[in-house]
């Protein structure tokens, strides 16, 4: 078997040299050099990083329970002073603040994948970020409290319990904004959506909201109006910041009308959603967002019919799951306007799933149309010759 050397440029090789020890394997007639510790491609994060924040906002938390209130040595888990209350308060506001930092740096330095976000993106992943934290630490705060009902817990303990959670919500963000990519940003998206959605319909005051609309969970007639609305409109925001990201990358390579007018349509299907929240069902705002709605299906319909035209390198399959997924809500529209037989609630409910379903297949269709992103370096292969022994 004749054996080679292989040749890197140095600075490759002195970064090789940092992850420790390397292999080489073959990924379908691919050759790729990488550290043997898979944790070193992991971003490396030292505690000051994460956890400077988190002593700091727990100091904060023990003087205000101790000398800022007259809270109980024992605090309930709910409740005024509660804990579920408070680790969801200060995890919210501590993991943006590191998730912020840690975009700016990026930003600023040059380095990291955040640098290929714009800076008008920020504003909407730092919501979305809250939103999903808020969401997530009041969820486990009800489980908690369905499991344990009556828990409360001294103030000591307390304070120990939201270090270790600021701690791990500080750590957790941070990643994300040096793992931050198109997908990360889908999954961003459909979180919040499905999260806020799912937490208004599970704390409406009215139990019976569907035998109205999917809209009354916005209407001023229920107490959980704000969460939907804020949901809807801080999602078309992340829509739109991930239609912006993805079309100023997608222009290196296809600059025309064509792709051009696919993104317009986008953003104004983004707009049309944060415009269902902006204004809600109510007698003040209800002919203009039945106009709203309305123009979203329609957009949706429009979509679907140019993808055709309008998208680079488009598969027959992806052309055949559109044009199903658009059939299903032409029959779901017709089943309710025509034939009566869906109510106005399954219309909106059926039409809603297979239309945020379409839009995150486009997402992902057009992500894998995007430059990888990856270095590549010149490699030579130079054959050993046998010394003679």
């Amino acid at each position: 078997m004749r054996k080679y050397l292989v040749e890197v440029p140095e600075d490759v090789a002195k970064r090789l040299e940092r992850s420790g020890a390397t292999s080489m394997h073959i990924d379908n007639q691919l050759l790729v050099i990488r550290p043997d510790d898979s944790t070193a491609l992991i971003p490396q994060l030292h505690f000051r990083s994460f956890g400077t924040l988190a002593v700091l906002f727990t100091l904060v938390f023990l003087a205000f329970i101790k000398w800022g209130t007259k809270a109980p040595f024992v605090l309930p888990w709910t409740g005024e002073y509660s804990i579920s209350s408070s680790i969801a308060l200060l995890s919210m506001v501590s993991g943006v603040v590191s998730f912020a930092a840690a975009f700016i740096r990026q930003k600023i330095t040059k380095q990291g994948p955040a640098r290929n976000f714009t800076w008008r993106s920020l504003l909407p992943l730092v919501v979305a970020c809250a939103m999903i934290i808020a969401i997530i630490a009041l969820g486990l705060g009800w489980l908690i409290d369905q499991l344990f009902p009556g828990l409360g817990l001294d103030q000591y303990t307390t304070t120990v319990l939201v270090f270790v959670s600021l701690c791990i919500v500080n750590y957790l963000l941070i990643n994300l904004a040096y793992t931050l990519s198109p997908g990360v940003v889908i999954n961003l998206m459909t979180i919040m959506i499905i999260g806020g959605v799912g937490v208004a319909m599970l704390t409406n005051s009215s139990k019976d909201w569907w035998r109205y609309n999917f809209s009354f969970l916005g209407t001023h007639d229920s107490e959980s109006a704000w969460q939907f609305n804020i949901t809807l409109i801080f999602a078309g925001m992340l829509m739109a910041t991930l239609v912006d990201y993805l079309f100023v990358n997608l222009a290196k390579q296809y600059r025309n009308w064509k792709v051009t007018s696919l993104r317009w349509l986008l953003l104004a299907l983004a707009a049309n959603i944060a415009g269902i929240g902006l204004f809600p069902n109510d007698p003040k705002y209800h002919w203009l967002h039945d106009q709203i709605a309305m123009w979203l299906v329609y957009l949706l319909w429009i979509l679907i019919v140019i993808v055709r035209w309008c998208l680079p390198k488009v598969t027959t399959q992806f052309l055949k799951v559109s044009y199903a997924i658009g059939g299903v809500i032409v029959l779901d529209y017709f089943m309710f306007k025509v034939v009566r037989y869906l109510s106005l609630t399954a219309f909106e409910l059926f039409a809603f799933i297979l239309a945020f379903a379409w839009v995150l297949l486009l997402f992902q269709y057009i992500e894998s149309l995007l430059p990888s992103g990856k270095e590549i370096v010149p490699v030579k292969l130079v054959p050993i010759k046998k010394q003679n022994q």
